[in-house]
């Protein structure tokens, strides 16, 4: 399915909320397989003051940002939204509403310019039964506009792909045998290096950026309604936090993401920044009061010769 136009957030949680609505009203099973199409958007752009926007909520140094090489997670805005459709479809057969983000992969191929006819593509994979649920993988990719071609052919370049691992809690696909719940070592919080304080705002501030109004992250009554014990971070606002100041220009790196708990808001975040070989960095985060973890994640920088540092 091949468009120009982004579908908005919100019409995907429109979308989400009158399919829950139908369902329970219907008793309506949802299918028990994925969609089988690909959501592709042409032409789309990353506009110059959405850059200048999430520079003044990730780098508050005043500096700006490079319009033509976003940074990695505005990226991961800017395409959310073709993800964000598949997944709101009445024959997705996991409900929207209540998933819980697991992880992130990125490859960071080149640099992602504003301004700039993008090409972007959503599918839905590997849907898997987890021990609390079934997961999916949501797998975006962003391509350059033909005349960013390589000189050997005339395919647009591949500049970012993702992966997005969700979660749907409670929720078994037929057929689906639940697997065995792996052990975790007890955590052991390693040295302090930076801690982040969060206001109340994070969360309101994060969505004035992406546009995810997701009230699990706006308001603590609305959280609490949803499950949560509190309002709470948004991953890929921790993610960008992690990254500000850290990625490369032009590309040429690789970074993910793992959740552990939430980041409970307002609250205040411990972390650990280890770089244990050169153009690797590995970062734990976790709460200090309580000692448990919230994530981990890694950037790695490629070597000139494409293999990761």
């Amino acid at each position: 399915m091949e468009r120009e136009t982004m579908t908005p957030l919100a019409s995907s949680y429109r979308a989400a909320l009158a399919t829950a609505a139908t369902d329970a009203l219907r008793r309506r099973r949802r299918p028990q397989q994925l969609p089988g199409r690909t959501v592709v958007v042409q032409g789309h752009q990353i506009p110059a003051d959405l850059v200048a926007r999430y520079a003044a909520l990730f780098h508050r140094s005043g500096e700006p940002l490079d319009p033509q090489d976003v940074p990695s997670v505005l990226v991961h805005v800017a395409a959310f939204p073709a993800a964000m459709e598949l997944m709101s479809d009445p024959e997705f057969p996991l409900p929207l509403l209540g998933m819980v983000h697991l992880e992130n992969r990125v490859v960071h191929h080149a640099a992602v310019p504003s301004g700039t006819p993008l090409t972007v593509a959503a599918s839905a994979t590997a849907l898997a039964p987890h021990p609390s649920g079934t997961t999916v993988d949501l797998v975006v990719t962003v391509h350059g506009p033909t005349g960013s071609a390589r000189e050997d052919g005339d395919s647009p370049q591949l500049l970012w792909e993702g992966t997005s691992t969700y979660l749907a809690a409670g929720v078994r696909l037929q057929g689906q045998e639940r697997p065995p719940r792996p052990g975790h070592p007890e955590f052991v919080a390693p040295a302090l290096t930076a801690r982040w304080s969060l206001p109340g705002s994070t969360g309101r501030d994060y969505a004035s950026v992406s546009g995810d109004y997701n009230p699990i992250h706006l308001n603590p009554v609305t959280a609490k309604a949803l499950g949560q014990k509190g309002m709470i971070a948004h991953g890929m606002y921790l993610a960008g936090r992690m990254l500000a100041g850290r990625e490369p220009a032009g590309g040429g790196f690789s970074w993910g993401i793992e959740f552990a708990t939430p980041v409970l808001l307002p609250g205040t975040v411990s972390l650990n920044f280890d770089h244990p070989a050169p153009g690797r960095t590995k970062v734990t985060a976790w709460n200090g009061r309580r000692q448990r973890p919230h994530f981990t994640g890694s950037i790695t920088v490629d070597t000139v010769d494409g293999s990761e540092a």
